[in-house]
């Protein structure tokens, strides 16, 4: 056995706004942050423009200086003018994304946070937009959840639309360690029908908020008409339920049927094999599910689907537990999960924007209105190197820990153990542990993994 060990180093204080870049113990230097804007800077700024109206990064200051001022109206007008001349700054969206939020007019505010990522993925303030879209989106999925409980008799007289559809959280049948895959799994199967372009999918926030507030959650797998009566609170005519069991040993299952809105469900459709085989499972499960939506997929698209998402089933695991924190706001927490993602797997693109969100989250909720000059200038944190063990056919388990936070992180150091557990089975059980509870300021992550 080899115990693979990140040394923790040195600690320091930081303003609060500057631990962002550091909170899951990620190497480099803190970007330089701006000042706060002040509403007392507004006459200042104003006698400016009039001297220079065209001045993108003056119009943004005297929008933040607004915004601090609790002014969103004319914030909103004159941070838009600035965005147009300065498209580049993440400050206008935050501004105008803000006071849309005020107003709990998420939809708008998603689509100003969206269309800056787009054009501007890795800009200083990314985070910080990443940090409020996620935020947004849980928000707006507490809001409709409870506005569709209310209307509930309502939205129940009309059937939802069959392009329209959901993805339960999947069922697991197994060690209570692989719970958090029900979250992840859902996301990735979400991901992957979305990117066929055919069918508009709900998020699996918004159906996850939804069940927590039918308290659902821990009633097992949802019966037929208990997934409708969703189906009609989310407005899809369709939803995806899932199973997956992962005994001790022998194989791993994976089942997915399609419940319609009158609570009809299709013949199940199956796949099975090795643990390790999960994540390429699930995507011939999308195949699968897909033909019992009615559509085949093209080679193209299979192609498309396989490279979303990641292979590395310790990658996915972490991230899904990560989901996890993240959904019920610890993201602390989760952005140790979703750096633990990056570390195992640098191509997974979902974990690695999913810690930068997580990283500056809780300095986004915390921070006045005045520091959004600050949440402007944070740059993308990166996680710590990625320690990768020794291969040798004899290498039978590895546990990799991951330890400090808000520290940086020296050379790696790796110690050999030895161990008296062999395995005489030719084909032993994969198994993926993270253990523990989610790891605080001082907090170790471990993940287990046997190979044959």
């Amino acid at each position: 056995m080899f115990e693979i060990r990140t040394a923790s180093v040195w600690r320091r204080s930081f303003v609060p706004l500057l631990v962002v870049s550091l909170v899951t113990g990620v190497s480099g230097c803190a970007p330089r942050v701006a000042q706060q804007v002040s509403p007392e800077e507004i006459p200042d700024l104003e006698a400016r423009l009039a001297a220079h109206p065209n001045d993108g990064d003056a119009l943004l200051r005297y929008a933040a200086a607004l915004y601090a001022a609790d002014r969103c109206d004319t914030a909103t007008v004159v941070a838009r003018s600035g965005m147009e001349r300065r498209p580049d700054r993440a400050l206008g969206p935050l501004v105008v994304g803000g006071c849309l939020e005020r107003v709990q007019e998420y939809d708008e505010a998603l689509a100003v946070y969206a269309r800056y990522l787009e054009d501007h993925p890795d800009r200083a303030g990314s985070p910080s937009v990443r940090a409020r879209q996620s935020i947004a989106r849980r928000d707006r999925a507490m809001t409709n959840a409870r506005l569709a409980l209310a209307r509930e008799a309502e939205l129940g007289r009309t059937p939802g639309d069959p392009a329209t559809v959901a993805v339960l959280p999947i069922d697991i049948v197994g060690d209570s360690m692989y719970r958090p895959l029900r979250r992840g799994l859902a996301q990735i199967l979400s991901t992957d029908l979305a990117l066929l372009r055919r069918f508009t999918m709900v998020e699996r926030l918004q159906v996850g908020v939804l069940i927590e507030e039918l308290r659902l959650a821990e009633t097992g797998r949802i019966d037929p008409a208990t997934a409708a009566r969703v189906g009609h609170l989310v407005r899809a005519g369709r939803l995806v339920q899932g199973l997956v069991t992962i005994p001790p040993r022998g194989a791993t299952r994976m089942e997915a049927s399609v419940v319609a809105g009158t609570g009809e469900v299709s013949p199940p459709t199956r796949q099975a094999g090795d643990l390790r085989d999960l994540l390429r499972m699930e995507k011939q499960l999308v195949v699968d599910v897909a033909r019992l939506l009615g559509y085949q997929l093209s080679q193209a698209e299979f192609r498309l689907i396989l490279e979303n998402g990641t292979q590395d089933l310790a990658a996915f695991l972490a991230y899904s537990h990560g989901l996890e924190a993240e959904d019920r706001g610890d993201y602390r927490s989760a952005a140790m999960y979703f750096a633990q993602a990056v570390q195992a797997d640098p191509n997974f693109r979902a974990a690695r924007e999913a810690h930068q969100a997580a990283v500056a989250g809780q300095q986004v909720v915390d921070a006045p209105p005045a520091a959004v000059t600050q949440l402007a200038t944070v740059s993308a944190p990166a996680p710590a190197p990625m320690v990768v063990a020794p291969q040798g056919t004899a290498l039978t388990t590895t546990i990799i820990d991951i330890a400090g936070t808000q520290a940086e992180v020296t050379a790696p150091t790796i110690t050999p153990t030895s161990t008296g557990s062999n395995t005489t089975s030719s084909n032993p059980p994969t198994t993926v542990r993270v253990l523990g509870t989610p790891p605080t300021a001082s907090g170790v992550i471990r993940i287990f993994f046997r190979l044959p």
